[in-house]
């Protein structure tokens, strides 16, 4: 995304300020970007790589209300998660997000990124998943895609279970 077409850019013109009624007052400075430019994914250094910009920061907080912002702007902060090694932010991307959002971020997420699929390690360990190996795509991807799609409350019932 184009930093300087950011709806929370207070020095962009496409600032919408009206964004900022579903925060406390004392909560809004650190979801306003009020640098000029924020570094997105592509123009990242090595060193800048692990921080966030506000926008992913928004994304984080309010995907799970599925607030049409932080639902437009997933992917790009897909991207810039991916990009700085945040593992544990990224499954709590997924887990807040709604189904439609979870489904076009893992579509995103196996196209651009398979090799990363590993980040989600935690979130397949917890549904008795083997971990992935980095690099490589397991045989049964549709059981992790699975997961990834409907979460625990998807999951088939046990021998024990029946």
């Amino acid at each position: 995304m184009d930093c300087q077409k950011c709806a929370l850019n207070i020095d962009s013109g496409s600032f919408r300020g009206q964004l900022f009624r579903a925060v406390p007052l004392e909560m809004r400075q650190i979801f306003i970007c009020n640098n000029g430019i924020c570094l997105d994914s592509s123009r990242r250094t090595l060193n800048d790589m692990r921080s966030l910009c506000p926008r992913d920061l928004w994304v984080l907080t309010f995907i799970g209300s599925k607030e049409r912002f932080a639902t437009e702007q997933a992917a790009n902060t897909l991207d810039n998660l991916v990009a700085g090694g945040h593992a544990e932010l990224l499954c709590s991307l997924f887990e807040s997000a709604g189904y439609e959002t979870r489904r076009t971020l893992w579509l995103r997420m196996t196209r651009c990124y398979p090799e990363r699929l590993y980040m989600f390690d935690s979130l397949f360990e917890r549904e008795c998943l083997a971990p992935l190996v980095n690099g490589g795509l397991p045989v049964d991807l549709h059981i992790y895609q699975q997961q990834m799609l409907f979460g625990s409350c998807a999951s088939q019932p046990g021998c024990d279970d029946l």
